[in-house]
């Protein structure tokens, strides 16, 4: 049965919709040892009481006739009249009025006449209860005269809300109400309920009106209340359409902005009436002296009555005490100690020290004055290595890298950095404000999207060292057939274009033109690279000269591949060919450089010569010698003559010319057929290995000489030109002999104008044999060309026996070879293997890409050995950094093998590398690498108990508790870490509670929360999905599965303090952890339970529409302002004070329209669209409402740059509005 196409991911209808649980929902009110006191009352509940309960008793007077009750002994005091304010629930109050608008605004309620107009008159009639309460209040305070006046600020603020807020709001009702009864809308009726406001019951609104108010609530200059109030005229421009229903009149009135303003007005001012009360009361306790004595005698007992009270009210917290510490036998989690790196430095004298576990170091003292203490933890023999260089190569994935046409053409481009700890990857100073870096790669996000890389990019390639490529001049041509192994490359095109080649000249490097480059069969490649004669001659490497540092005085050719931007990097069509041999071919035409002389010495060939001398004669010869030439495996030879005067002998016979090679120093005739004297050019093919010695001579031409052994060819005449025929014949001539003719000019030696040689050389480079003697034995070398160095290349030199076409960056882990996706080089001095090197990386936490899937193992480490890298054993590393997610120290034992004669990388230095075959993000930012590192961790003295908790600067630490003479100074570069505070009684009460409920067991959901939030403070909010399957990768992609029963997901969101570089607006849990969520609850869970802990996926919600701006405002500015102000609106929690993220939830089309019209700049607004972007593809659709598409979901606002605002023209308004189809 086939798979469905959607097997990877499937939603369930029915899933429990919840938000998971957060750090404020995990302390149950029950636990709070304040939960249910016995007394609750307060001072100014027993004055209350007080008051009430003397109506009911009867006074009796020196007449023992009862004619009142005790009222006035316990009413009048100023106390008790602010303790009437002051134990006022506002929430009763505000509850009353909310339930009043919620029946006015549901339609359901249409037909309920009666019922709206109770609820509209419960409006009008509790706010003028209110103002009647706040009226007698204000009266019944003392004014300024009072000494000291401790309700003064209450009767101050009282009296001017009044006057500037309350008196215009009240006369605004007052009209309403007088309207709404001429309406049939409303009438005198109090609220249903126990309701009381300042201690009354809740009356009508005319009985309040018509009781009276004080002068202050007069607003027109009235001579009376009764007057004004009168004077009131109705008002009926909140109620709308008059002839409306009651419904339509009722509700239009409750939604009026005009009418819940006054209540909102009338709600806050008795708010802060309630506050000033309470404060004043508590000021009237210790700041009044002038209570009757019977009053005063009676507070006291009440602010006695108190300790009574606050001991009674310790019950539920003795009694979970008692539960918690005496029957369980549980307690506070003590402090946790902090933890400090510190970096020893030696003296130079010393050559090592011993740091032996429990080693102090002082860190000044405490708040109490005692001494602080840090002790090592684990013993350290620290050395004289440092850390002097830091280097990194990158290999990029398939990210598109910014947004041009070459965005995709970077997949496969390496780049190089020089200096891995800057800006730039070459030295700039880091921008970022913690000034971290990257140890693999420096890319940089702009709103999520990777924008470029920072780094140069990387130089690579190949070189061959060899004596054949000594050419001088003429037409060459170089030509490396490469043969190689078995693979399965199919890119057969022609990649002249992608590489470059250089070959060594006298000034420096020289480029050469590249005619072929690309495999010719499955089994050979080809490069074909041509200097014309007017190139400069290839002359031997000179380090000085041409850099590098290759270690060869031959000349060079060097291979480069070439960075195209608009082309993909070719490193990955070859860099797995393995090559078993290399045949170079050089083919010259028109050398000239010659040396050149005949019998009589040395001849300038740059002039016109005579090649034979003047009177040539049998056995005249020239020599011609070539040390270029002469040192090569020649498969041809061509002497080419140009003739300045053409050979002319006398008489019928023409001199022929033979061929002589010297041999050893002896002259030794080829099998070469002899030429005519006359011939311009002849290809010698035969015993061309006579006069060769095929090995480097870097020497220039030299004249022959009888020191001469090779490299010489010797052309001989084997007659001469017919000069004693023309003596004879000129005798008979002078004598006139019978048929004596005239013979003539004389015959002489003819004049050369030119001579070069055409040769055709071939050497092979065997790679692929071990044999020592092969590779002692060898000419010629093959170099790979490193980012920051060389290696030569050979089978001897190699453990795998192979050699490849171009630098290899691998590893090999559990026998199988394993691309590099990064490598971090780390360059050491001073080290003397063996010996352990303590290595502090110190993070930035939290800087790894959270959305990365870490391999594990995932750190690949080596060190460098005759230019080959070898892995350290798992014995020799101890890791404290968890794969450089946290900072920590990474100790290495460095084996004797490790070697500083390297080239692969700059020499004089040992070399740690660490590599990854992938998940290079998934790595935080680097601060610092330091060698001679060592943790140390606080001890306590009897110090102060607030210390653990406190954060040591950087530098506190400098000294060994007792000074060491082999130690010049310990540094304690960044902060303190890890250190706890005792656990509070709150957190206690709360960690028992849970764990009682869980009991360490991961099996209901509540029990994954609340383990997660109990173990890791620093998230904020957890969501457990049953059932659920969720495996993202990094491009959103992966498997999301809510029916995959025995998948349990773990989904996280940080705290507000949480620090991401990629992008703010999405609250992702760091990778580090994430690994340590997972690890603490598989722990937990059942053996059968797949666990899957993941970040949120967030999806981003983006507008785009049209608005006008009010005049004045500067266009540029306010668009991108109010972009920024959606962005905070849609997502607060990236920016100070903004609340967290939450699961699920709907963002509405009109809330957002509403926001923008509500800004004081925004006129109007059209065209608002909204729109939905999931795994980072865009909708098109335009929604009135968006809501989470998963139930691992968050939505989260789009960058700002990404909302599109149209600004709308005075110009193009009255064209807009013909075009609108609002109506259509």
């Amino acid at each position: 049965m086939p798979l469905p196409e959607n097997c990877h991911q499937n939603t369930d209808p029915l899933k429990l919709r919840r938000d998971g649980t957060n750090q404020e929902e995990r302390l149950s009110r029950s636990l709070k040892p304040s939960h249910a006191p016995v007394n609750e009352r307060t001072p100014a509940h027993g004055m209350l009481f007080a008051r009430a309960f003397a109506a009911y008793l009867k006074f009796f007077d020196d007449d023992n006739t009862s004619a009142t009750d005790w009222s006035v002994f316990f009413s009048h005091d100023i106390s008790v009249r602010l303790a009437v304010a002051a134990i006022q629930n506002i929430d009763d109050y505000k509850s009353t009025i909310k339930s009043s608008l919620d029946f006015l605004n549901n339609l359901d309620n249409e037909t309920r006449e009666t019922d709206l107009i109770n609820h509209l008159s419960y409006l009008f009639s509790c706010t003028g209860t209110l103002a009647k309460q706040l009226d007698i209040l204000k009266e019944g305070l003392p004014g300024e005269e009072a000494d000291p006046p401790v309700w003064l600020t209450l009767r101050t603020n009282l009296l001017n809300q009044i006057q500037n807020q309350l008196a215009p709001s009240l006369q605004k009702l007052i009209a309403w109400h007088k309207a709404g009864i001429s309406l049939g809308v409303t009438h005198n009726a109090s609220p249903s309920g126990e309701l009381k406001i300042l201690g009354v019951e809740a009356s009508g609104f005319t009985a309040n009106i018509e009781s009276g108010f004080s002068s202050e609530w007069i607003t027109d200059g009235s001579a009376n209340w009764n007057s004004y109030a009168a004077a009131v005229v109705p008002d009926t421009s909140v109620y709308g359409n008059a002839a409306g229903t009651v419904f339509e009149l009722a509700n239009h009135v409750s939604t009026h902005n005009f009418f819940t303003a006054v209540l909102d007005q009338f709600l806050k001012v008795y708010a802060r009436v309630i506050a000033d009360a309470q404060n004043a009361l508590e000021s009237s306790f210790t700041s009044w002296d002038r209570h009757d004595p019977h009053y005063a005698l009676f507070l006291g007992f009440l602010r006695l009555f108190e300790y009574a009270s606050e001991e009674i009210n310790s019950l539920t917290g003795r009694h979970l005490d008692f539960y918690f510490r005496e029957i369980l036998q549980l307690n506070e989690r003590p402090a946790t100690p902090p933890k400090a790196h510190l970096i020893a430095e030696l003296a130079k004298q010393a050559v090592s020290h011993h740091f032996v576990k429990g080693d102090g170091f002082t860190a000044g003292k405490d708040a109490l004055g005692k001494e602080v203490l840090f002790s090592n933890t684990s013993d350290l023999v620290a050395n004289q290595a440092k850390v002097t260089a830091l280097k990194s190569v990158y290999r990029h994935g398939n990210e598109p890298v910014g947004s041009g046409p070459g965005a995709n053409m970077q997949s496969g481009r390496y780049y190089a950095s020089p200096v891995s700890d800057s800006a730039d990857g070459e030295g700039k100073k880091t921008e970022k404000d913690d000034l971290s870096w990257h140890p693999f790669t420096n890319k940089v996000y702009i709103n999520g999207d990777l924008a470029s890389i920072e780094m140069p990019e990387a130089e690579s390639g190949f070189a061959i060292a060899s004596h054949y490529l000594l050419l001088a001049g003429g037409e060459r041509i170089i030509t490396l057939l490469f043969n190689l192994g078995a693979n399965s490359n199919t890119h057969t095109s022609d990649y002249k274009d992608d590489i470059v080649c250089l070959i060594t000249g006298e000034k420096g490097w020289t480029e050469i033109e590249t005619t072929e480059f690309g495999l010719v069969s499955g089994t050979q490649m080809r490069l074909t690279a041509k200097l014309s004669g007017a190139d400069a001659a290839v002359v031997p490497y000179l380090a000085k000269t041409h850099g590098y540092g290759f270690e060869t005085n031959l000349p060079l050719l060097m291979v480069k591949l070439k960075h195209r931007p608009d082309h993909l990097y070719i490193y990955n069509h070859f860099n797995e060919l393995e090559v078993h041999q290399i045949q170079l071919t050089v083919n010259v035409q028109g050398l000239k450089t010659l040396a050149v002389s005949n019998d009589f010495g040395a001849i300038d060939s740059s002039k016109p010569f005579q090649p034979f001398g003047a009177m040539p004669v049998s056995g005249s010869s020239m020599i011609i010698g070539s040390a270029e030439v002469f040192q090569k495996s020649l498969a041809s030879l061509t002497i080419r003559a140009t003739w300045l005067e053409n050979p002319d002998p006398y008489g019928s016979n023409i001199p022929n010319i033979n061929f002589d090679f010297l041999n050893s120093g002896i002259w030794k005739p080829s099998s070469n057929p002899a030429v005519p004297v006359t011939t311009t050019s002849v290809v010698l093919t035969q015993n061309l290995n006579l006069p060769v010695k095929d090995e480097a001579y870097t020497g220039g031409n030299e004249i022959y000489s009888n020191e001469s052994r090779q490299g010489y060819v010797k052309l001989r005449l084997d007659a001469d030109f017919g000069q004693k025929s023309y003596q004879t014949d000129l005798l008979k001539y002078v004598r006139k002999d019978d048929e004596a003719g005239d013979p003539g000019a004389p015959p002489a030696g003819p004049f050369m104008n030119g001579l070069s040689m055409d040769y055709t050389a071939s050497q092979t480079l065997v790679l692929n044999t071990a044999d020592e003697d092969s590779f002692t034995g060898r000419s010629a070398y093959f170099f790979h060309l490193y980012p920051f160095g060389h290696a030569e290349e050979h089978a001897f030199l190699s453990t795998d026996l192979k050699t490849f076409l171009l630098p290899q960056f691998s590893f090999e882990r559990n026998d199988v070879v394993q691309q590099s996706e990064a490598e971090f080089y780390i360059g050491i001095t001073g080290l003397k293997p063996p010996q352990n090197l303590s290595l502090l990386f110190q993070v930035a936490d939290g800087t790894a890409n959270p959305l990365s899937l870490k391999p594990s193992p995932h750190l690949h480490l080596s060190f460098l050995s005759n230019n080959e890298w070898v892995a350290f054993g798992d014995n020799e590393i101890t890791d404290q950094t968890e794969g450089m997610l946290k900072p920590g120290i990474i100790t290495l034992a460095v084996p004797s093998k490790a070697m500083e004669t390297n080239t692969l990388l700059p020499g004089g230095q040992h070399w740690i590398r660490i590599a990854v075959s992938g998940g290079t993000d998934a790595i935080c930012r680097l601060l610092m690498v330091s060698a001679q590192a060592m943790l140390a961790t606080f001890t306590d003295r009897d110090n102060d108990p607030a210390l653990p908790a406190t954060v040591l600067g950087a530098g506190t630490i400098s000294k060994p508790e007792i000074p060491v003479a082999e130690i010049k100074k310990i540094t304690q570069p960044f902060d303190s870490f890890g250190g706890k505070a005792a656990e509070t009684p709150e957190s206690f009460y709360t960690r028992v509670s849970e764990r009682l409920r869980h009991k360490d067991r991961a099996i209901t959901l509540w029990d994954y929360e609340h383990l997660v939030l109990d173990a890791f403070p620093e998230i904020y909010r957890v969501k457990c999905l049953n059932h659920t399957q969720y495996e993202p990768t990094e491009n959103g992609e992966g498997i999301y599965r809510e029916l995959a029963p025995g998948n349990v997901t773990i989904v996280t969101v940080p705290n507000k303090q949480f620090h991401n570089q990629r992008d703010p607006l999405r609250p992702y849990t760091s990778l580090g952890t994430l690994q340590e969520i997972s690890a603490f609850l598989k722990a937990r869970v059942s053996c059968f339970v797949r666990l899957h802990v993941r970040n949120p996926q967030f999806e981003e919600v983006n507008v785009n529409f049209k608005l006008k701006l009010y005049d004045g405002y500067d266009e540029g500015f306010y668009t991108s302002f109010l972009k920024e102000a959606i962005t905070r609106f849609l997502s607060p929690w990236a920016f100070p004070g903004g609340e967290s993220p939450s699961f699920g939830g709907k963002i509405y089309k009109s809330v957002l329209v509403d926001f923008v019209e509500e800004q004081p700049y925004v006129d109007y607004v059209t065209d608002f669209g909204m729109f939905h972007t999931i795994d980072g593809v865009q909708g098109t659709s335009d929604l009135n409402e968006i809501e989470g598409s998963r139930a691992v979901s968050i939505l989260v606002s789009a960058p700002a740059t990404r909302h599109g605002i149209t600004v709308i023209h005075p110009a193009a308004e009255e064209i807009a509005a013909e075009q609108c189809n609002c109506e259509s």
